[in-house]
């Protein structure tokens, strides 16, 4: 199978937005009408992020939009999922939250075979004079570029 075949939902500007310190993939439990969604693309985690709660780590304020064929009478399409850490990676998320500034929030879904897998990652915020440097980092990439194109047509 493809890379991106197996990519279901990212989360875009996470490297504008957040400075990424660690990556851990994880699992996940979910329904099986959450499985349906989510092969057909039907799942927003752009406002979603994890949190530690009795030792579990729970995926918060992600959506889960159902299908119009599933025929479960009660759907919570905001309801907290579990994930499936080792007590290793647990333990570092938890140091990681105690600290001022960091975070921890989904970066990605992707298929691992037949399992739903998430790509968290551990990040810090940005300030604003932090976006603005990457911004003009990326114009002057942008007019490097242009430069060395006009250039080669010259020759």
């Amino acid at each position: 199978m493809n890379k991106k075949n197996n990519i279901i939902c990212i989360r875009k500007n996470v490297s504008f937005n957040y400075d990424l310190k660690k990556e851990i993939n994880v699992g996940i439990i979910l329904h099986g009408w959450e499985i349906k969604s989510l092969r057909k693309n039907k799942i927003n985690i752009k406002y979603s992020y994890i949190s530690i709660v009795n030792r579990e780590a729970y995926l918060i304020n992600s959506e889960f939009q159902p299908l119009m064929t599933s025929n479960i009478n009660y759907i919570d399409i905001k309801r907290n999922r579990k994930l499936l850490l080792r007590k290793q990676e647990l333990y570092l998320l938890s140091n990681y939250i105690k600290q001022k500034g960091y975070t921890v929030i989904p970066l990605l879904i992707f298929w691992k075979q037949h399992l739903v897998k998430i790509k968290i990652g551990i990040v810090k915020g940005k300030k604003n004079f932090d976006k603005r440097m990457d911004i003009k980092h990326r114009e002057w990439l942008i007019t490097k570029s242009r430069n060395i194109k006009n250039l080669s047509k010259k020759y």
